[in-house]
């Protein structure tokens, strides 16, 4: 097993850390804690690298744009 960091994850997706600390918090990818670091397993990543691009639509608003 290959373990990656969020920093890593994050620079193979495309995105940042952040946001793959809060993919891990909302349940869409699996990681383990170790120490204060979360720790991704390499195979996991397909679980999320099909994703549509950009933020999802508010709630607010039937066509996703908010004034």
């Amino acid at each position: 097993m290959k373990y990656l960091t969020t920093d890593q994850v994050g620079d193979i997706l495309g995105v940042s850390g952040r946001r793959v600390r809060a993919l891990i918090k909302v349940g869409r990818l699996p990681a383990q804690k170790f120490g204060k670091a979360w720790m991704i397993d390499k195979k996991d990543l397909q679980k999320v690298a099909i994703r549509k691009p950009g933020r999802p639509p508010s709630k607010g608003d039937s066509n996703g744009k908010s004034y």
